[in-house]
């Protein structure tokens, strides 16, 4: 299968993140669990924990660190 191109600078990059629960037998409430996916390189990681899944993320926000937080309303 052929990714379609996508256009992203260096400045940009594009995601994709999954989670889900996971039923564990004898466990309640089972376990989270997730994957993210940097779409341009097709590098896909699996993890259980936020933090797992900020430092694959974060080899892509460069030297300058994390992008600021912002909320937006534009839908």
């Amino acid at each position: 299968m052929t990714r379609p191109f996508i256009a992203v600078g260096e400045d940009r990059h594009l995601f994709i993140v999954r989670v889900w629960r996971e039923d564990s037998r004898g466990m309640s409430g089972g376990q989270w669990r997730g994957s993210v996916e940097h779409v341009p390189s097709g590098q896909r990681i699996h993890f259980v924990s936020l933090e797992a899944m900020t430092e694959f993320v974060s080899q892509y926000w460069g030297h300058d660190g994390p992008p600021a937080a912002t909320i937006s309303s534009e839908q």
